[in-house]
């Protein structure tokens, strides 16, 4: 992939304005929540959500046994060089004078080595059905991986009914930014997704 203009990981200047990277997955879906994010209205911190802690137990149980499965598949071809879990990162991303900066940690991240290359994998578990935004924020994770290391990125997203997976491309890049720039002129909000929506109770918009 080609670093573009207008993405970073050098998030330290002055000034930046920050969110949760799983609230800026939610915010590329509606250009009204992600003008709440760009003119910095929404907080950092995030209140508990009795769901997600109901079903960390789970999340973590599932975590290991997709640890010990990648470990067990490994071969003289392709092997792992080193793994983090619960790695943090951030990406931050640039609209004329304005910075916005994401954190976030991804899951499962390994190095490995295969036919001679490196690359990393990152590995998105969730103890759920796939929702409509998990693919947006495993990309954005996907996307901060590879500016952080320079090295080609594939992402699996791992649930209890299904497994999706890629090697994160330019293309994506492109489209995640076009997402991040699109005007809410003439978009009207979806009742369906602003019910799901982590924005909700901070946007105007919503629909519900």
């Amino acid at each position: 992939m080609y670093l573009r203009a207008g993405i970073t990981t050098s998030c330290r200047s002055a000034g930046p304005r920050y969110t949760r990277l799983n609230l800026l997955g939610w915010a590329m879906l509606c250009p009204h929540a992600m003008e709440l994010l760009w003119h910095g209205s929404t907080p950092l911190p995030q209140p508990s959500n009795p769901t997600a802690d109901e079903s960390r137990s789970l999340h973590d149980r599932l975590k290991i046994i997709v640890d010990d499965t990648i470990r067990s598949v490994g071969s003289r071809d392709a092997r792992i060089i080193s793994s983090m879990r619960e790695y943090q990162h951030e990406i931050g991303f640039r609209r004329d004078d304005i910075l916005l900066c994401a954190k976030s940690k991804a899951d499962l991240v390994y190095t490995i080595s295969a036919s001679g290359r490196l690359m990393n994998v990152y590995v998105e578990v969730t103890s759920t059905k796939i929702n409509i935004v998990k693919p947006w924020q495993t990309l954005l994770r996907g996307v901060a991986l590879y500016y952080e290391w320079r090295l080609p990125v594939g992402a699996i997203i791992v649930a209890p009914d299904k497994i999706m997976y890629k090697l994160i491309e330019d293309t994506d890049q492109d489209k995640i930014l076009r997402m991040l720039k699109r005007s809410g002129n003439n978009y009207e909000p979806s009742p369906n997704l602003c019910s799901l929506c982590e924005l909700a109770s901070y946007c105007p918009y919503r629909v519900i």
